[in-house]
């Protein structure tokens, strides 16, 4: 992988192959986290074929989010550019910022991590409309035809996880009914803790931009309360996931028709990280989504009511 940091007006200093890189690796071609002459850590990305427009888009979007100080590892342009151009391929700079390990599962149970959680998402609603300009012109997902499409890949090659999913479906409804009218936001697009570089419980900085966009105004919340959960399903009525609740309430980011469809929001997403555990043949990671799925299904008139007592919200 070449190194090289000049158009950026930097010197490479050493390769750091002694930092474990934080978030998912398959976001881009190849990374590294390199020092430049003055010791400073960077993250360096040569993109994939096609990846062009889509991140000099983030580059945008995040250097806007940046600059009104939600804490963003920004791109760093080069002559007015995010990706650039060397050796017939796209790079990515990036500074890479420094933190503390998550402790799992134990990270479900502290209040102060959901409410750093909640305060980012809210701050990130404050500034976001200029950010959110970029993504006007690019395709809303649409979570029922996601879905669809995933049952009927699973059909003939799933058929156990396709049959134990099938009543899964009819909760979904309601919010299927709705979604293309659902107030939308800027959203992050794979909100949850492992995607947060963390100062001790409060969020230091949050990675992981590739899925950036327009999305219902709940969508970072779902992904990573559905994470939260299957972690311990308990756990989305106590520590972080009320807390992070809270905190949206307090600053004004949680309107109580969006929060009543909050848990068919969580379960829909869950399909999304039951294509990954397939692609990646994790048959213990699919067999417990299942599991967490069809709990999700059979709990959907319960959750709301608890979030409602423990929010003052009761519908």
């Amino acid at each position: 992988m070449k190194t090289d940091l000049s158009p950026w007006g930097l010197t490479l200093g050493r390769i750091r192959d002694d930092i474990l890189l934080p978030g998912s690796p398959e976001r881009c071609a190849s990374r590294v986290a390199v020092d430049d002459s003055t010791g400073r850590t960077w993250m360096l990305e040569q993109l994939k074929p096609g990846q062009f427009d889509s991140r000099e888009r983030i580059g945008r979007a995040l250097t806007t989010l940046s600059d009104a100080g939600v804490p963003v590892p920004a791109y760093v342009a080069a002559d007015g550019r995010y990706c650039v151009e060397q050796g017939g391929a796209y790079w990515q700079l990036s500074p890479f910022i420094f933190g503390d390990p998550l402790p799992q599962p134990e990270f479900v149970d502290d209040a102060a991590r959901g409410v750093s959680l909640g305060q980012f998402i809210a701050g990130m609603r404050f500034v976001s409309s200029a950010a959110s300009d970029e993504f006007l012109n690019v395709p809303r997902f649409d979570l029922e035809a996601y879905v669809n499409e995933l049952m009927a890949v699973m059909a003939p090659r799933r058929v156990d996880l396709h049959e134990a999913l099938l009543p899964v479906l009819g909760v979904l409804a309601p919010l299927f009914d709705v979604w293309h009218d659902l107030p939308v936001a800027l959203c992050q697009g794979d909100f949850h803790p492992l995607n947060v570089i963390w100062n001790d419980t409060q969020v230091g900085a949050v990675i992981d931009w590739e899925f950036m966009g327009l999305r219902p105004v709940l969508f970072d919340v779902a992904n990573c309360l559905g994470c939260v959960g299957i972690e311990d399903p308990h756990a989305l009525v106590r520590g972080l996931a009320p807390a992070l609740l809270k905190t949206l309430r307090d600053q004004g980011q949680l309107d109580p028709a969006d929060l009543a469809l909050l848990p068919e929001m969580i379960l829909g997403m869950r399909f999304a990280w039951m294509s990954e555990w397939l692609r990646k043949q994790d048959e213990e990671m699919a067999q417990l989504e299942v599991r967490y799925m069809r709990l999700l299904g059979n709990s959907i008139d319960t959750l709301l009511p608890v979030w409602e007592q423990m929010l003052g919200m009761k519908g």
